[in-house]
Parts: structure tokens; C-alpha cells; sequence
């Protein structure tokens, strides 16, 4: 089984080898505040799902099952797919 942080680790690894293959250097400075916000688009998203459904942390409810519920898609992996030319690329 493999964690959300390992999945969030390879689809930012899948967007950094296709922006490197585009040689953009300013890409690679700006890594560590690429993930960050990333990081921050995941908990806040996690956040208004809880909201809607009316549920607090302390329930103890996945996140997938939460997303479940909800149907709503992973910001991080709608934004990896849009960098890397997916269904949802506005290209």
C-alpha cells in the first residue's frame, strides 16, 4: 500500500522530469516552494471536505474515504495531470 506522501513525492518526480526535459532551470530552484504549496493545497482541501461533510479530525475518518463520499478529485493529482499534458490540460 502506498502512502499519500510517497503518491504526492512521485507525481511532483513525474512534473520535475518533464519540466527538466523542457531544460527550466527556475523550475528546479523553486522546488522545495512548489511541494510546499502543493502540501498546503492538499490540507486545505482536506479541510473544506471535512467541512462538508461535518467532520472533525477527531472522528478519525480516512482521507479516502472521505473522497469517497465527496467525489471530489485530488488537487495534486488534477495539477500534476494538467503539468503533464492530461485529460483536464487546458493546452
Amino acid at each position: 500500500m502506498v502512502s499519500a506522501v510517497h503518491r504526492g513525492y512521485a507525481q511532483g518526480m513525474q512534473i520535475m522530469k518533464k519540466i527538466s526535459s523542457m531544460s527550466c532551470k527556475k523550475f528546479k530552484v523553486f522546488w522545495s516552494l512548489t511541494m510546499g504549496l502543493i502540501r498546503r493545497l492538499r490540507v486545505t482541501q482536506r479541510a473544506m471536505e471535512r467541512a462538508m461533510l461535518g467532520v472533525s479530525l477527531r472522528d478519525q475518518i480516512r482521507n479516502v474515504e472521505i473522497r469517497r463520499t465527496t467525489r471530489v478529485t485530488d488537487i495534486a493529482q488534477r495539477e500534476a495531470e494538467v503539468a503533464l499534458g492530461g485529460p483536464h490540460s487546458s493546452e
